[in-house]
This record gives structure tokens, sequence and C-alpha cells, in this order.
């Protein structure tokens, strides 16, 4: 697949995803609800990671400090993976509408 000009994408974005992303738009798949689905899975996971965390410190007899920890570390690191797949999810949604308003421009 060749660019009109080299992508300038954060350290964070995979660039083989957003190539996945705008394949996906190519074919023919709906960007806008893939972004909305994402979102929902992120509430839908954080929630149950805190309902987790709060009902392991609450109903049990769990240490508070490594509970704790535990809880963050993995709201963080889902998080991280989770803005990364976002921000790939945007970069591509970003290409497409470009190169569909350089294709409207052309014609």
């Amino acid at each position: 697949m060749s660019h009109s000009k080299p992508r300038t994408l954060p350290w964070y974005v995979p660039d083989g995803l957003v190539d996945d992303y705008c394949e996906i738009a190519r074919s023919g798949g709906d960007l806008r609800m893939l972004k909305t689905l994402k979102i929902l899975r992120s509430i839908l996971v954080n929630a149950g990671i805190i309902g987790i965390t709060l009902s392991a410190l609450f109903l049990t007899n769990a240490d508070a400090t490594i509970t704790t920890v535990l809880g963050i570390v993995t709201l963080g690191l889902y998080n991280g993976i989770e803005v990364a797949d976002y921000a790939a999810l945007a970069a591509a949604f970003a290409e497409v509408r470009s190169q569909q308003t350089t294709n409207r421009d052309d014609n």
C-alpha cells in the first residue's frame, strides 16, 4: 500500500493496526460503530476491574495494599492498551476521511 505522504504517528500508535483499520473501512466496515463498541467494551472492563477489586477489599479479608496496587496496575495496563488501540482507530479514521476528500477533489 502506498501513501501520498508518510505517516507521522505518535510512538504508541501501531502502524500495522492503523493499516488494518483502514482496510476494514475500505472493505465497507463502519469505523464509527467499531469506535462505539470499543468505548462500550472499555467501560464494561473498567467497571468489572473496579468491581472485582472493591469486592475483594470489602467482602474478603484480602490485604488492602496488595489488592489496591494490583487493581490500579491492572487498570493502568488495560487502559494503556486501549489508548493505543483507540489512537490507531482515530488515525485510520482520519486517513480514510482525507483519502475520500482527496478522491472527491480529483473528480
